[in-house]
């Protein structure tokens, strides 16, 4: 081999690490739960970027209940609400028997969702009750109740929602074909205590909410499931709605909008993730990241997601695709199933697998 030929394969080999080296991670910041007893289950950064609230899933015995024969415990498994600056000691700000029944008993929900108003003043908390029934609690950061109107309720039936910027309403989705097939849009102003029907006549089958524009982005699905869907945007303020485009190859899922609001994307192949503007008749770009849980990166155009351990598994290695250098990075060897990206792209908190999961946060490089 001549030393020229030497050179050249040693510059594949060092293009080729460059490519497919794993970073070595800082050590990780580990969210400590509260007792052996409790699994994280749920997080959402705050627009800070500093603090981070999370839900957890807690065994607890249930006592005195029925006419008990052995010796066998019964357990329940509700859910808590946290918040902690990472590093830092964390507080609760919702109890696992916070509803009761008229007997004195608490029921048993699961924290399926987490979100922070912009100003980081107030979050929403999306349970699930033993008979599946979802409700939407809103409270403080220090797990103070907000009001809705003059009743006295913290709450409001509905899901996947969304504090606005105006911190002061919630957008909310209600179900018009079970199970989750296709929702509704509703707006809730909070002081008034009116959850409003918003795009009358109007189903989806995915929403993604811009709270800064106080708009809806949607893929709009006639009810019987007939027809092409297409994307359309609406406000929340006026009601009015434009069509975007129409999606004749079709919606895998996965609609999500980037930090700053100026585009969208969705899944339309396994392996196609459609990114494009919010204007209409935008270009679309089709960037290689497996289907699956996603979340955009801070304000550079890069995407975090799970590489599966295996076709149809949802747990796996967080990877980095950076559309800007063409390169796709695995930033951790640790196998995960679920994680959350700061909103300014600096850290990421992610939720190890096995039975009992741990919630730890990383640095994401800068570039």
């Amino acid at each position: 081999m001549t030393a020229g030929t030497r050179r050249v394969a040693l510059l594949g080999a060092l293009l080729a690490a460059s490519l497919t080296a794993t970073p070595q991670p800082t050590a990780p910041v580990v969210i400590a739960t509260a007792s052996p007893n409790e699994i994280p289950v749920v997080a959402a950064w705050a627009p800070d970027g500093q603090r981070l609230a999370y839900g957890t899933e807690k065994r607890v015995e249930r006592r005195g209940y029925g006419i008990r024969t052995d010796e066998e415990p019964l357990y329940l498994y509700p859910g808590e609400v946290w918040v902690t600056a990472p590093g830092g000691k964390a507080k609760r700000v919702l109890k696992h028997d916070f509803l009761r029944s008229r007997e004195g008993g608490f029921f048993s929900f699961a924290v399926e969702r987490v979100a922070w108003s912009p100003d980081g003043r107030k979050l929403l908390v999306e349970i699930t009750d033993e008979r599946k029934n979802t409700a939407t609690f809103l409270i403080t950061e220090e797990g103070k109740r907000v009001s809705v109107g003059s009743g006295g309720v913290n709450f409001v039936p509905g899901y996947g929602g969304m504090w606005l910027g105006d911190n002061e309403s919630v957008a909310l989705l209600e179900e018009a074909m079970g199970p989750r097939l296709l929702h509704r849009v509703l707006l809730l102003r909070v002081v008034a205590g009116r959850a409003l029907p918003m795009f009358p006549g109007r189903t989806f089958a995915a929403v993604t909410w811009l709270p800064g524009a106080q708009k809806a982005v949607g893929v709009e699905q006639k009810a019987e499931l007939a027809g092409t869907p297409r994307l359309v945007v609406g406000s929340l303020d006026t009601g009015a709605v434009e069509e975007l485009s129409a999606l004749g190859e079709g919606y895998l899922g996965g609609l999500r909008a980037t930090p700053d609001e100026k585009k969208i994307s969705y899944f339309v192949g396994q392996e196609q993730l459609a990114v494009r503007g919010l204007e209409a008749g935008a270009a679309i770009e089709y960037w290689p990241v497996p289907f699956g849980r996603y979340e955009w990166v801070g304000p550079r155009l890069a995407v975090a997601y799970i590489e599966p351990e295996e076709l149809g598994r949802r747990r796996g290695w967080l990877t980095l695709y950076d559309h800007a250098q063409q390169k796709r990075e695995r930033m951790l060897e640790e196998l995960i199933q679920d994680f959350w990206v700061s909103p300014d792209g600096a850290q990421v908190a992610v939720l190890t697998s096995g039975l009992h999961p741990t919630l730890k946060v990383y640095p994401l490089p800068s570039n």
